[in-house]
């Protein structure tokens, strides 16, 4: 299944548990070496591969051990800066603003002088 990104979490968690254990199973390796190799638990293999949460620092020591760790890049891309941002502010955005929102005068009835 392709991962679009409008599946619910738990979807995603599956999908990522079973290509975990494809991977796994195509290396020819148990959850038993995978589980020494990686450095976690056993039945923290098991809840991986059966699509339960587990800490996210245990996914990337399964990926490391199956030799997929590479791919975490493609997880979150770096950000390059925008160019009209390094033009107008003559350096790349170290925060988020609010767009659009002036602050208006303070509201009043109106029969105030």
């Amino acid at each position: 299944m392709k991962i679009f990104g409008n599946e619910t979490n738990e979807i995603i968690i599956k999908e990522i548990g079973q290509r975990i254990k494809s991977r796994r199973i195509e290396l020819s390796m148990t959850q038993e070496e995978l589980s020494m190799e990686s450095g976690v638990s056993l039945r923290t293999i098991v809840n991986i591969e059966n699509g339960r949460n587990v800490a996210f620092q245990n996914i990337i020591s399964v990926l490391r051990a199956i030799k997929l760790s590479e791919n975490l890049d493609l997880l979150v891309p770096k950000q390059v800066p925008n160019p009209f941002d390094l033009i107008e502010l003559g350096h790349p955005r170290e925060r988020a603003s609010k767009k659009g929102l002036k602050k208006s005068p303070s509201w009043s009835w109106g029969d105030e002088k």
